[in-house]
């Protein structure tokens, strides 16, 4: 690997909204923790937008 660490917003990297949401939705992954990488400003704005982007995958 090219040993570099990337990290996009939720819908915005290689993945997309659609892996996401599959991967929400999988029974498989129901009761596991998950760690959520994304980029970071000085507040936690980025994080509450993704987390409701996320949220939302759930739903729709």
């Amino acid at each position: 690997g090219s040993r570099v660490d990337r990290h996009a917003h939720i819908g915005q990297g290689r993945i997309g909204l659609g892996g996401f949401k599959a991967l929400l939705r999988d029974p498989r992954f129901q009761d596991h923790p998950m760690v959520l990488e994304t980029p970071k400003g000085p507040d936690l704005r980025e994080d509450k937008r993704n987390l409701a982007r996320l949220r939302c995958l759930l739903t729709a």
